[in-house]
Parts: C-alpha cells; structure tokens; sequence
C-alpha cells in the first residue's frame, strides 16, 4: 500500500528574512488584484496575519492609513518588506530569520493569510 506524500505545488508557503517575508506563488495568488496589506502578530497564539488590503477601503478610510504595508507583485512570488515587523517576529520567535519557511493557510472568513509561528518556537525549544 503506498503512502501519497503531501506535494509543495499548492502549498502556501512564506519564507522569512531579515528585511522582509517573501511569499511563494500560492500564498502570492491572495494578493495578486492589491498591493497593499496589513499585517497582525498575534502573540498569544503564535500568528502571524496577513490581510489583503484593496484600493476601495483604502478610498473609503475603512482601514488606518499607518496600518499599511506595500506588497511588491513579482512573477510567482509577492514581497513585504519591513524590517520592524520582522525584528519583531524574532523576538517572538526567538529565531534568526534568515530564510525560515512557514507553513500558511487562507481564512476566507477572515480574509487573511495566516501562519503558525509555533513550530518556529517550538524548534527553539527543542
């Protein structure tokens, strides 16, 4: 009996640096009609959060202008760059973001990217 091995092509996936978190093309696809997003840690549970952001709330002031972040399209890949947020991943973290890969998924409710930081803890720990 053969075990299917869970393959990567539709897995969301974000990689994290020192500067920014470089979504792969799946995660990428969310965002592809905006280009600008916020971004949520969620301490207590270890997320991340990354909410598309489009230009009608934008113009209808549903969103705080402070809270934003630019989003960078590229071909099968999208780029937030903010080294502040990324400083503060490592802190939570307590690790180097020096290309680490995390898991995501989308929450249509919700309408965000959301990505388990406890695995990255959890490796620190172990």
């Amino acid at each position: 009996m053969f075990t299917w091995v869970k393959g990567n092509v539709y897995t969301l996936i974000l990689t994290l640096y020192p500067s920014n978190i470089t979504l792969n093309s799946s995660a990428a696809s969310y965002f592809e009609d905006v280009r600008w997003c916020m971004i949520g840690i969620d301490a207590e549970n270890s997320q991340l959060g990354i909410r598309p952001v489009s230009k009608r709330e934008i113009d209808l002031h549903l969103v705080e202008m402070d809270q934003l972040h630019k989003i960078s399209l590229g071909k099968g890949y999208a780029r937030i760059t903010n080294k502040a947020i990324m400083e503060e991943i490592a802190l939570l973290t307590h690790q180097k973001m020096d290309g680490l890969k995390v898991n995501a998924r989308f929450d249509e409710k919700e309408n965000m990217l959301i990505a388990d930081l406890k695995d990255l803890i959890n490796k620190n720990e172990g």
